[in-house]
């Protein structure tokens, strides 16, 4: 529970959050588009020390929204990287939820119909036949589906970290389509050992011991690199081609004894009902 608490608090305030930032994003100026300039730079401060401040990235994906003519798609897309490495955290879809208007293609979810009459007013008269409305589909593009070929695939490699396919993850990452991916992630630093971190984080909460050959699967390593990535996280250990995880909440084997009281009255009820059928026949 203390573990659970102490996440919490760091994503509602990370401690590599500066004091100006916090002040910025805890009142009214976060509203502010003149601020802009100052979560951009704090951003790519992210981008180079390997920090993560969702709720500062919040703040600017909302200013897009109330300022599209500020809208950065450099931007949103390292927002979404970052976002996408938080897994099993809900970040990159709370991320994506704010994109709905913003100057992206989209499909609507649902055309509405919009009615005219070919009248000298254009308005419909309630004498007018049928045949004489034209019905015109009408989009609403903050209410689609984000169809950015990018994000698109981002939204694909989330759904797999999400899911814990993280081979399918490294051999996605690597192929073809995705070298625009790439090219991005190139630039924001830790981005891999972040994507490495999450696998972690699944594997402790469901191994003891996991074999080497299987865990280097999940982290896209091997070798001198596995070892010194494995040995590197606090109570991880990898020896003899078997990787040991440490104890946790998740993890820990726990006998279970379930006991029932019953008292002598319940059982005396008990038995009573069960007899009284005999007693009649």
């Amino acid at each position: 529970m203390a573990t659970e608490s102490a996440s919490a608090s760091q994503w509602v305030s990370p401690s590599s959050r500066p004091e100006h930032i916090e002040q910025l994003i805890s009142g009214v100026d976060r509203y502010n588009p003149q601020n802009l300039d100052v979560l951009h730079d704090y951003l790519a401060q992210q981008l180079d020390d390997g920090s993560y401040d969702l709720l500062a990235n919040l703040a600017v994906l909302k200013l897009y929204q109330f300022n599209p003519s500020d809208f950065n798609y450099v931007v949103v897309i390292n927002i979404l990287l970052k976002a996408l490495v938080a897994a099993p955290l809900p970040d990159f879809n709370l991320c994506i939820s704010l994109l709905g208007e913003a100057p992206l293609p989209t499909i609507p979810v649902k055309a509405e119909k919009e009615a005219t009459t070919a009248g000298d007013d254009g308005a419909s008269l309630a004498g007018d036949d049928e045949d004489d409305v034209v019905e015109q589909p009408k989009d609403v593009p903050s209410a689609g589906h984000l169809t950015d070929a990018l994000i698109v695939r981002l939204s694909h490699l989330s759904t797999l970290l999400f899911q814990a396919r993280f081979r399918e993850f490294w051999s996605t990452l690597a192929s073809e389509d995705y070298s625009d991916v790439r090219e991005y992630a190139a630039k924001i630093n830790e981005f891999e050992n972040a994507a490495r971190r999450v696998a972690l984080n699944s594997v402790k909460g469901s191994f003891t011991s996991i074999s080497e050959k299987r865990i280097a699967s999940y982290l896209n390593l091997s070798g001198a690199e596995l070892e010194e990535f494995i040995n590197a996280q606090p109570g991880w250990k990898l020896t003899n081609g078997t990787v040991s995880v440490p104890a946790n909440p998740d993890n820990e084997i726990k006998a279970t004894v379930i006991r029932e009281e019953i008292t002598l009255d319940q059982m005396h009820k008990f038995l009573s009902q069960a007899q009284a059928p005999i007693l009649r026949a």
